[in-house]
């Protein structure tokens, strides 16, 4: 890829999650507001063991509308949060003043975001699956942390059913079983088609997760790599959980 397509392909992502930001301010001011909250700092406790009890210095990499960056923030920990959309920026800054956290906010590439001073933990979620170049994120990210920090990795094979025929079918019967139960996608059907456009230029729509990442993550040096699943389905809705019953979301731990 030419420095030219490269830097319109991040412009073409940018505008892509522009034009997403107003839904998922409301869905984290949701998250927030009900029982996800509580659920999610409760995993990332479990997740952090002993050390949730420190104060650590986190990195937040494509934070959105600020979820992470601010629930950390108020389990006590110094969090720098960061994102590529100005618009997700901007909701971001303004989730943090309502929500009364310090938060360094800085509007930036992930992959080329470096800081000299290195970070206890990095984490994301939904994030690492819309990387152009999830290994050279995750080399960055290892290069970011202190010595046995920590990178935590929340995702899933999201758009595994764009590339596979075999999860395509289960998707679409998922679907239209969610449909019915009365799930309302959170993007317009002309918004969605423009997605999988682009999901289907990823690479890791291609690869079956989170086995892709272990290998990886342990080929570029982390000690130890641990994956968990089976938490997601009290963080839905009854729709979601149907939509999502063969794409279950993974949480993994890597240390360096």
């Amino acid at each position: 890829m030419t420095k030219q397509t490269k830097r319109q392909a991040t412009q073409v992502y940018r505008a892509y999650w522009d034009k997403g930001a107003d839904i998922y301010d409301s869905i984290i001011d949701k998250e927030i507001a009900d029982g996800a909250y509580g659920k999610w700092e409760q995993l990332i406790r479990e997740q952090l063991g002993r050390k949730s009890e420190s104060r650590l210095s986190v990195l937040d990499v494509g934070t959105g509308p600020c979820f992470f960056g601010i629930l950390l923030s108020r389990m006590g920990h110094r969090v720098t949060a960061i994102d590529s959309s100005p618009e997700m920026i901007a909701k971001a800054r303004h989730n943090a003043d309502k929500y009364g956290c310090d938060i360094n906010i800085v509007e930036a590439d992930m992959m080329e975001y470096r800081r000299s001073d290195p970070f206890d933990l990095v984490i994301s979620r939904n994030v690492t699956w819309f990387l152009a170049n999830p290994a050279g994120a995750y080399k960055g990210w290892y290069e970011m942390l202190k010595p046995d920090g920590e990178v935590h990795i929340f995702d899933a094979n999201w758009n595994l059913h764009l590339t596979d025929p075999k999860e395509a079918l289960l998707y679409q019967q998922a679907h239209q079983e969610a449909v019915d139960k009365g799930y309302i996608p959170y993007r317009e059907e002309a918004e969605i088609a423009e997605g999988n456009e682009l999901y289907v230029t990823l690479p890791l729509s291609y690869v079956k997760r989170p086995s892709w990442d272990v290998e990886m993550l342990t080929a570029i040096g982390f000690n130890r790599v641990e994956v968990r699943s089976g938490f997601d389905q009290p963080f839905y809705s009854t729709g979601e959980q149907i939509l999502n019953r063969h794409r279950p979301m993974f949480a993994i731990k890597a240390v360096k």
